[in-house]
C-alpha cells in the first residue's frame, strides 16, 4: 500500500482514498491519504474466498503476469476447486446419459449445460 502524504490538494480531495491523521515525528499533525483496502473474491456458488487470486488495486493486478491473475483450469478465478469438481462430475454424467439435465439443480444449470 502507498502512502501519500500531502496537503488537501484537489487529487485528494475524493472518496476513493482513506483519510488517517497521524503524528509524525516532529510533532506535526498531518493527513495521511491510503488507499482503500480491497475485499477478497468469492466463488460465484458457495461464497468462499478464492484462493489464486489476488486481492488489490487494478494497477497492481495490471503489473502481475496473465497467470498469477487467476488459477489456469477450469473456472478458475470464478468457482473454488471443490465446486468446480462438482460442476465437472455432473458434466461427464450427463454426458454419458447417468443423470438427466432435469437432475442437475437450477443453481448449478448455468455452469454444466
Amino acid at each position: 500500500m502507498t502512502n501519500i502524504e500531502t496537503s488537501g490538494k484537489p487529487r485528494h480531495m475524493s472518496t476513493s482514498l482513506k483519510k488517517a491523521r497521524v503524528r509524525t515525528p516532529g510533532g506535526r499533525i498531518v493527513v495521511r491519504y491510503n488507499y482503500k483496502k480491497h475485499s477478497k473474491h468469492l466463488c460465484a456458488i458457495c461464497k468462499n474466498e478464492l484462493h489464486g487470486k489476488p486481492t488489490g488495486r487494478p494497477v497492481e493486478i495490471g503489473r502481475l503476469a496473465k497467470s498469477e491473475r487467476r488459477p489456469e483450469r477450469p473456472f478458475g478465478g470464478m468457482l473454488c476447486s471443490t465446486d468446480s469438481r462438482m460442476i465437472l462430475s455432473y458434466r461427464a454424467k450427463l454426458k454419458h446419459g447417468t443423470i438427466k439435465s432435469e437432475d442437475v439443480p437450477i443453481s448449478l444449470r448455468n455452469f454444466v449445460v
